[in-house]
């Protein structure tokens, strides 16, 4: 196997230059083209894969793993406050000293800030909320270092998910228990994949346990506070709509709780509403009335996925795993049985 050493003897370099390029740092630290040419040359010639990671997390070295988490600039943002608080618990859990840092992406643009993955410069990334776009393009790469996505699906990358159709299920069980016959359903105007995989698996689930779901009585709204009180604005307009109300955004059943409560209408007594719970537990147990959800169980993939890369990054192991992690129903006053 080839070494650092034979690589800067092939190219006519010293070791010193070889690592400098291959941390992406050969500009700032101004070695020309014609050389970084030679040492990436030789690095193909010899069949040569730097082992960065494994460099950077040998534990008795003092320099720190550095583990970047990517997560997109939209509505999801609002999200990301539940896996920041997890992915601390657990990183001093688990007793992984390392730097964490959070690069923001535009939604179908991760190529935009892929550079730091291309040169490896990390150790190890987790990426939240990827689109397929994103995902196409991350398909493309060949990183030396252990990539995780976060519920979603790849055969080249590491996953901790959770299922989707499950979660539809589970869901239209729940309003089939109670005798519904007919749902509303409040969705994303913008259905982003686990969004818009969650919400066609509940109306698949509901057409095989025979609940009705008119596409008058599909409401969509953006995926915020503010988008689900138009939401329900809309709803109460509705002649003869059905009491029984799923949403899959909780911060659009928060806003639609504004709604109801000003106009009177009580919960569950008038109508009964069950969410898909992304938020904190806290944001959905403290509404008036508490809201019903199925939560994503973000604890436990931010408990997998610091396990999964102490792991991967003490033995350098590039090769991917997946985990499926399930999510949890959690009645309280919005729905009951």
């Amino acid at each position: 196997m080839a070494t650092i050493k034979d690589v800067a003897k092939l190219a006519g370099v010293s070791p010193t230059t070889v690592s400098i390029i291959i941390n992406g740092r050969a500009e700032e630290r101004g070695i020309s083209e014609d050389t970084k040419k030679r040492v990436l040359d030789a690095m193909k010639e010899l069949s040569y894969q730097p082992n960065l990671s494994a460099r950077k997390l040998r534990f008795q070295d003092d320099s720190k793993p550095i583990i970047a988490f990517y997560w997109p600039l939209d509505y999801r943002t609002s999200i990301l406050a539940s896996f920041l608080n997890a992915f601390q618990k657990e990183i001093k859990a688990q007793n992984l000293d390392c730097e964490f840092i959070i690069q923001a992406f535009e939604n179908d643009s991760l190529e935009r800030v892929a550079d730091p993955i291309i040169k490896n410069s990390y150790n190890a990334v987790i990426i939240g909320a990827a689109s397929r776009k994103d995902i196409e393009y991350l398909d493309t790469l060949k990183p030396n270092m252990p990539i995780i996505l976060i519920n979603r699906e790849s055969n080249k990358f590491s996953t901790v998910y959770t299922d989707h159709r499950d979660i539809g299920f589970k869901a239209a069980q729940l309003f089939q228990n109670k005798g519904y016959k007919e749902v509303t359903v409040i969705s994303s105007d913008h259905p982003y994949v686990a969004t818009g995989l969650r919400t066609q698996a509940f109306l698949y689930a509901c057409s095989q346990l025979g609940i009705n779901v008119s596409s008058k009585h599909i409401i969509k709204g953006p995926s915020t506070i503010a988008g689900g009180t138009m939401a329900a604005q809309q709803y109460i307009k509705l002649p003869d709509a059905p009491k029984a109300l799923f949403f899959d955004s909780d911060s659009m059943a928060i806003g639609a709780l504004y709604v109801f409560n000003k106009n009177l209408i009580r919960i569950p007594q008038d109508i009964e509403i069950l969410s898909i719970g992304m938020l904190e537990s806290e944001a959905t147990s403290l509404c008036i009335p508490s809201l019903s959800v199925i939560e994503m169980p973000n604890a436990e993939i931010c408990h997998l996925i610091i396990k999964i890369l102490k792991e991967k990054l003490k033995s350098n192991d590039l090769k991917p795993v997946h985990y499926r992690v399930d999510a949890k129903v959690i009645l309280r006053e919005s729905f009951t049985l």
